[in-house]
C-alpha cells in the first residue's frame, strides 16, 4: 500500500455572542495538540482525546500515517475551541480508535479534515501492552504511587511545572525489567510546543527506579535521543517505584508521554544493520548495551509498491522481532538497501595508513567501540567522479553524532560533514566529487569523540549518478469549491543532471487537479497550483508530491521519480517559525472560506528584457469579511522566503499593491525583468492572496494561472 501523505488545513469560524451579535472570525487550519492516551494497544478499540486549539466539529476524517488506523468522532454537539495563544493545550475532542492486530507499533502522524478545514500533525504510539491512564489524583510521592501491574504501557501527562509522577510495580528476584519512555517521540512533530522560550520546547524526561526504603537503583536521561530506556536486573521480591520527571522539573499540559513497562528482552536494532533488497541474511540483535546476542534473519523485501525514493540510495526501514529467554522481544528496527552490504573489518583501520580498502557502492554496518576511534575506509577515485555518503546512526536509536570526513592521498583532511541537512538529525551526509585521480580516504568519527559498545553506525556509499531531490513548501492545502491554493516546490539538482523536471501530485481528492508544471532546467524553484471545481465535493486526501524526470541521452537514458521531503510549520519563541521533517501531505475541500474568488489578468504576460508588465488583481470577499489581505508573489515570513515561483531576474516592483483593506477589492502586481534575467515559455505562475489567522500564520489563497514568458536577451 503506497504511503500517503496528508497536511490538513483548518478553517475556524468561531461564533461568539457578545450582546447578541455574532462576530465570525478568520479560517485557519486547525492547529493539533496532544493526543490522550498517547498510546493505543494493537487489536483493541479505545476512546482517545484530540486536543486542537480550533474546533474539530464536522470532522470527515482522521488519517494515520502507516495507514491503518481508523478513527470515529464522537462528539454529538458543537465544541467551540477558541485559540488561546502559544500556550495553549487545546480543547479536547471525543473519538474512537480502532487498531488492527497487526498494526505497526510506534509512532503514528495523525491528520485530521474537517468540513471547514484540515489539520496540522499530532502523534500516537501503537504499543504491543494494554494501556493504563494515570489516575487523576496526585501520584507525585512514592507514597501516593500509581500500582500497575506488568506488562502495561502507561499513558499520562507531566501536566505542570516540577510535576512528578510515580509508578509502583511488583516485581521477583531475577526478573530483567524494562522501563522504556515516549516523550519527544509522540510530541516532536507538533505545531506548537513552547513552554518557556527559548531554552523550554518539549519535555526531557528522567527516569529513576527506587526500592521500598527509597535507595536509587537505576536511572536513565536519554537513550533513544532524549527518551530514556530503563534496564534493571531485580535483585529481591517486592515493590519498586518507578519516578518520571522533566529534567530540568518542567511541566505542561502538552507534556503527554507513554511508558512500556515489562519482562520482555529489549533489544535495540540488529547487526548487521542493513540487507541488500531481495537478500536473506542472518543477523544477530543487540541488547541496551550494545552486546550482540540472539540471532535473527534480515529478509530484504522491496521498496513497497507506489512507494518512490526521495534519492536514490534511500533505505526501506523494516522490522523483525528475535526470540530471546523464551519469548519475543521488541520489534527491532533494520534497513532495507538497494546496495551491496558489508561489516566493518576486524582489526585496526583508525588512521589513513591503516584504512580498510573499499569499493563503492557499499552499506557497511560498524561501531566506534571505544572513545577517540575513528574507522576510515580507503577508496580509488577518478578525477571529476561525484560520491554520496550517509550515516545512520541517531535514527536508529544509538547515541553516535557522527561527522563525515574525506582524506586526499597525502592524509589531509579537505572535506567533512556534519548533520543531516533535511532530515534535521544528528546523522550527516555528504555528497563530494574527487578533483584528481587517486587514493582517498572517508572516516567515521563522533563529534565528541566519543565511543563505546553502543555506538554503531551504518554508512552509505556510491559513486554518484546524475540525479535531484524535491523539497519545498506543500505540507497542507485546503479549498473550496472553485477556488485555489498554491505549493512552492525547491529542486536540488546533484551531479551534473540538469535537465527538466516534472512536479506531480498524486493521489488528489475528487474534484481537485493541478495545472501541470514543469520546472526548466534554468530554474530550481517554482509554484504547485491546485484547482477545486465548483462541483467538487467536501472531503480529503493524503497525497504526494514528487517529481519526474529523464536523466541521460539514447539508450542510456533512464526514469527517475523522486517523492519530495516534507516539512511541517513549528511555532518557535516569540512566534518565529521552524520547518521539520514529517512524512505526511494533506489536501482537503472546504466549506467556503474568507476569499471566495481571486482573479489575475492578463492570463498571458510577456517580458523582455529590462521590462515591466502589469497583473491586475481582484478579490472577491466573504460577506463581512473586512480583514486585511496581503497580495505577494512569494510565500514569505518577514526576511525569510519559504517559497519562490519566479524565474530569476524577475522581481516585484515598486508601485505593486502589498494590502488590500477594509472594502477594497483590487490591486496590482508588477513584475519587472531585469537585462540578464532568466527566459522561460509559459511558465505557470500565480498571484498570493494571504489572510493572517495569527501572527505566524496564514491562509494563502491563489489567482487562476498566469502563463509567464520572459524572453531571451
Amino acid at each position: 500500500m503506497p504511503r500517503v501523505s496528508l497536511t490538513v488545513f483548518s478553517i475556524v469560524v468561531a461564533v461568539f455572542l457578545s450582546s447578541a451579535r455574532p462576530v465570525v472570525s478568520q479560517v485557519g487550519f486547525r492547529q493539533l495538540t496532544i493526543v490522550h492516551p498517547a498510546a493505543v494497544q494493537r487489536g483493541t478499540q479505545v476512546e482517545l482525546e484530540i486536543r486542537s486549539n480550533f474546533t474539530l466539529d464536522e470532522t470527515l476524517a482522521v488519517f494515520s500515517d502507516p495507514p491503518g488506523l481508523k478513527f470515529t468522532f464522537l462528539e454529538e454537539k458543537p465544541k467551540p475551541a477558541p485559540r488561546r495563544g502559544r500556550a495553549s493545550k487545546g480543547t479536547p475532542f471525543r473519538f474512537r480508535c480502532e487498531v488492527p492486530s497487526d498494526q505497526p507499533a510506534g509512532e503514528h502522524e495523525l491528520r485530521v479534515a474537517t468540513a471547514q478545514a484540515v489539520s496540522s500533525v499530532t502523534q500516537v504510539h501503537v504499543t504491543d501492552f494494554p494501556v493504563v491512564l494515570e489516575e487523576t489524583k496526585a501520584n507525585d510521592t512514592r507514597e501516593q504511587a500509581q500500582d500497575v501491574e506488568l506488562p502495561v504501557t502507561v499513558a499520562g501527562i507531566c501536566e505542570r511545572m516540577e510535576d512528578v509522577d510515580c509508578y509502583a510495580v511488583e516485581l521477583k528476584q531475577g526478573q530483567r525489567f524494562v522501563a522504556e519512555v515516549f516523550a519527544q517521540r509522540v510530541t516532536h512533530k507538533i505545531h506548537g510546543m513552547v513552554v518557556r522560550g527559548p531554552r523550554i520546547y518539549l519535555m526531557d524526561p528522567l527516569l529513576s527506579l527506587y526500592d521500598a526504603e527509597g535507595r536509587l537503583l537505576a536511572a536513565c536521561d536519554n537513550r533513544f535521543g532524549p527518551d530514556p530506556i530503563l534496564e534493571f536486573e531485580v535483585p529481591a521480591d517486592g515493590t519498586y517505584y518507578l519516578e518520571l520527571r522533566d529534567a530540568r522539573y518542567a511541566g505542561d499540559p502538552r507534556y503527554a508521554y507513554c511508558i512500556e513497562l515489562s519482562t520482555r528482552p529489549h533489544r535495540l536494532a540488529t547487526f548487521p544493520l542493513a540487507v541488500q533488497e531481495g537478500q536473506t541474511v542472518s543477523a544477530r540483535a543487540i541488547d541496551l548495551k550494545g552486546r550482540l546476542r540472539e540471532e535473527v534473519s534480515l529478509v530484504g523485501d522491496p521498496w513497497p509498491k507506489g512507494q518512490r525514493r526521495r534519492r536514490a540510495d534511500e533505505p526501506l526501514r523494516a522490522r523483525v522481532r528475535a526470540q530471546a529467554e523464551g519469548q519475543a522481544t521488541n520489534e527491532l528496527a533494520y534497513l532495507v538497501s538497494p546496495l551491496p552490504q558489508a561489516v566493518e573489518p576486524e582489526g585496526d583501520h583508525g588512521g589513513w595508513e591503516k584504512a580498510a580498502a573499499l569499493e563503492w557502492p557499499r552499506g557497511i554496518s560498524g561501531r566506534l567501540s571505544r572513545a577517540d576511534e575513528v574507522d576510515f575506509y580507503a577508496f580509488e577515485a577518478k578525477k571529476g567522479q561525484a560520491y554520496a555518503f550517509e550515516v545512520y546512526a541517531k535514527r536508529l536509536g544509538f547515541p553516535l553524532d557522527a561527522v563525515l570526513e574525506i582524506y586526499d592521498a597525502k592524509g589531509r583532511l579537505i572535506v567533512e560533514a556534519d548533520d543531516h541537512p533535511i532530515e534535521k538529525t544528528k546523522d550527516s551526509r555528504l555528497y563530494w566529487t574527487a578533483p584528481a585521480d587517486g587514493r582517498y580516504c572517508v572516516a567515521v568519527r563522533d563529534l565528541h569523540d566519543r565511543g563505546g559498545e553502543d555506538f554503531y553506525y551504518y554508512l552509505e556509499g556510491r559513486p554518484a549518478e546524475p540525479d535531484f531531490e524535491v523539497r519545498g513548501e506543500y505540507y497542507y492545502a485546503m479549498l473550496a469549491p472553485g477556488t485555489r491554493m498554491i505549493w512552492f516546490v525547491d529542486i536540488a539538482r546533484y551531479h551534473g543532471f540538469d535537465g527538466p523536471v516534472t512536479i506531480e501530485v498524486d493521489g488528489l481528492p475528487e474534484g481537485v487537479t493541478q495545472t501541470p508544471i514543469t520546472v526548466p532546467p534554468t530554474m530550481k524553484r517554482a509554484a504547485v497550483i491546485l484547482s477545486a471545481d465548483k462541483s467538487a465535493p467536501l472531503g480529503a486526501a493524503l497525497v504526494t508530491v514528487r517529481g519526474r524526470a529523464t536523466i541521460g541521452e539514447g539508450e542510456a537514458a533512464r526514469e527517475v521519480v523522486r517523492d519530495g521531503y516534507v516539512t511541517c510549520e513549528q511555532q518557535g519563541s516569540g512566534g518565529g517559525q521552524a520547518r521539520w521533517p514529517i512524512r505526511t501531505q494533506i489536501v482537503g475541500v472546504v466549506k467556503p472560506m474568507d476569499l471566495v474568488e481571486v482573479v489575475a489578468e492578463p492570463q498571458e504576460l510577456k517580458l523582455a528584457p529590462g521590462e515591466k508588465a502589469e497583473l491586475r488583481v481582484r478579490i472577491r470577499r466573504r460577506e463581512g469579511f473586512k480583514d486585511g489581505v496581503t497580495l505577494a508573489m512569494s510565500f514569505d515570513y518577514f526576511s525569510t522566503k519559504f517559497g519562490e515561483q519566479l524565474p530569476p531576474g524577475v522581481t516585484v516592483a515598486p508601485g505593486s499593491t502589498a494590502r488590500l483593506t477594509g472594502d477594497q477589492l483590487e490591486g496590482k502586481i508588477i513584475l519587472q525583468a531585469a537585462k540578464n534575467a532568466t527566459p522561460v515559455e509559459r511558465l505557470p505562475i500565480a498571484v498570493l492572496a494571504r489572510v493572517a489567522i495569527t501572527f505566524s500564520i496564514t491562509t494563502n489563497y491563489c489567482s487562476n494561472p498566469v502563463y509567464l514568458t520572459v524572453k531571451k536577451k
